[in-house]
């Protein structure tokens, strides 16, 4: 039986906030300011329509956890496995909006994003497999190497964007929007050669 969480509503957390916090607790509405959390484990917590201001997460681990519609404006992410926080949803979104936020060797995989807008923020060698994307704006974002696998690409818009590995043979892409020359990067693993 899982234990009873703490209950934290309308709060404020800055980076003085301790990590014992981040262990059976329920935070609703609540801000995270300039918090920098580095190898920690959050474990059975909730973050419900809370937000986040200039934080930085790196290798953190998200256990028995659950976000839902998370504001992020001006954070950076590192090594950060968000579908440690979709609870026991395969339909969850964790984020209702992402401002400025850099996100590198971030892994992504079983999230359902369809329609979301990422066109703010920057990814570096991050993984996306089977993700709902269709619909998404990737627009003009620098994805720096980061791979997309298995995913439901439909109708997203990968215009202007740039270090995308997009395999086609294993990902949904009808109706998906690319620029040129960035689109001839699909073509790699085919074996077509352009000359």
């Amino acid at each position: 039986m899982p234990a009873a969480k703490t209950l934290y509503q309308g709060r404020t957390f800055d980076s003085s906030a301790p990590a014992d916090l981040l262990r059976d607790a329920e935070f609703q509405d609540c801000t995270f300011q300039g918090c920098r959390w580095v190898a920690l484990r959050v474990q059975n917590c909730s973050f419900l329509d809370c937000r986040f201001t200039r934080c930085q997460l790196s290798a953190v681990t998200f256990s028995f956890c659950l976000m839902r519609d998370a504001r992020m404006d001006r954070c950076e992410f590192r090594n950060i496995a968000w579908g440690g926080l979709t609870g026991r949803s395969a339909v969850a979104q964790p984020f209702a909006s992402l401002e400025g936020c850099n996100f590198l060797y971030s892994d992504f995989s079983g999230l359902a994003l369809a329609g979301f807008d990422f066109s703010r923020c920057q990814f570096r060698e991050c993984v996306f497999d089977q993700c709902k994307l269709g619909g998404a704006s990737f627009r003009g974002v620098s994805l720096g190497r980061s791979g997309f696998t298995r995913c439901d690409l439909r109708k997203a818009d990968f215009r202007g964007a740039e270090g995308y590995a997009i395999t086609l043979a294993d990902n949904q892409l009808k109706d998906a929007r690319f620029s040129f020359p960035e689109v001839v990067n699909l073509l790699e693993g085919t074996g077509i050669r352009i000359e």
